[in-house]
């Protein structure tokens, strides 16, 4: 391909762990290399592998951001590029018009995406609204696995490895810092995700985050009064709820239309 043609390397953000350019249809994420700091840059060297191991266990799912190529180092990933951005964004940005089956179909595809992480033995550990993205045909995708942990996976020679992250305060199960991240910690910050949907905002928005973490400790969550999907996110903060699948089976007359009686599924070109 001639020079002048080639896609040109747009550079998206600079993160903790790697820097992230876009290359026409492609984002790819770099690790973040420091040459005055080892310490750091072997910590994002660890979360670089972390991130393409998670999507070699994930492979491939409608849900799920899909993983192009991934380093031979494991050094960098390339991802598919969603031009509607993150579903954080979206909803701001078109508030009014976004119908009740919008917000049911992406929370249906937001618990779904989640048990499916689940049941691949990975934990996602820092879930929020706009770690999920938004694909062509506007289905929810999760992303950014960098902080995540998973258990055992013989099939390809990876030992189990314990989260590298923590949620914010406002998605965070009240624990110890130093605590591996759990299914149960994930499905709290589920809730708060969901909130984030249907609110608009997340959890105590506007407070401070030793305050938000002290009214969680003491099992004060903020008023679902009058939202969509009340029980379902206040059941996730009040761990009702074992699993993502046992919120799907929960909501199964809540995720199927009225008009055709079908689940939610992805709608795929």
């Amino acid at each position: 391909m001639p020079l002048s043609t080639q896609p040109q390397r747009e550079l998206l953000m600079v993160g903790m762990s790697a820097k992230t350019y876009r290359i026409g249809n492609t984002v790819r994420k770099e690790c973040h290399i420091l040459g005055n700091d080892k310490g750091i840059t072997e910590q994002n060297i660890e979360a670089c592998k972390m991130e393409a191991d998670v999507y070699l266990i994930l492979g491939s799912h409608p849900l799920i951001t899909k993983c192009l190529s991934i380093g031979l180092e494991k050094e960098y990933i390339e991802l598919e590029y969603y031009p509607n951005g993150n579903l954080k964004e979206y909803i701001r940005e078109h508030w009014a018009s976004i119908t009740e089956t919008n917000l049911k179909r992406w929370t249906y595809q937001m618990i779904r995406s989640v048990a499916y992480i689940h049941s691949k033995g990975v934990r996602h550990s820092d879930l929020r609204l706009d770690q999920w993205l938004l694909d062509a045909c506007l289905n929810a995708r999760l992303s950014d696995f960098n902080a995540s942990g998973f258990d055992n996976q013989p099939d390809l020679g990876l030992k189990g490895r314990p989260a590298q992250g923590l949620e914010a305060p406002s998605h965070c199960l009240p624990r110890d810092a130093g605590a591996d991240n759990t299914v149960k910690s994930d499905l709290f910050a589920l809730g708060s995700s969901l909130y984030e949907l249907v609110a608009g905002q997340t959890p105590y928005e506007g407070l401070s985050n030793e305050f938000i973490e002290s009214l969680f400790e003491k099992g004060k969550f903020p008023s679902t009064e009058g939202l969509p999907l009340r029980d379902i996110i206040m059941g996730c903060w009040k761990a009702k709820f074992s699993s993502a699948k046992d919120i799907l089976d929960y909501g199964k007359n809540v995720f199927r239309s009225k008009e055709t009686k079908e689940t939610y599924e992805t709608r795929e070109k």
